[in-house]
């Protein structure tokens, strides 16, 4: 399938997620509160014949960030 990368059309495969885990991180506020942040991964992709920094092959992502407060 081609997607819209960096302004322009590439063709991209699907990768299936096979293990996940998605920790919380907590951050201490000034105010007292407790801030939990954590990135929920939708869905991953990797360029064909596209290669990112150093070669590496290239994967985009969508992702989900989930807050709360305490």
């Amino acid at each position: 399938m081609k997607i819209r990368y960096q302004g322009r059309d590439i063709e991209v495969e699907e990768v299936e997620v096979v293990v996940a885990n998605e920790p919380w991180n907590e951050y201490q506020l000034a105010d007292g509160k407790v801030l939990s942040i954590k990135i929920v991964l939708v869905d991953v992709m990797r360029a064909i014949d596209e290669k990112g920094l150093e070669g590496m092959p290239l994967y985009i992502t969508k992702t989900h960030h989930v807050v709360k407060v305490k």
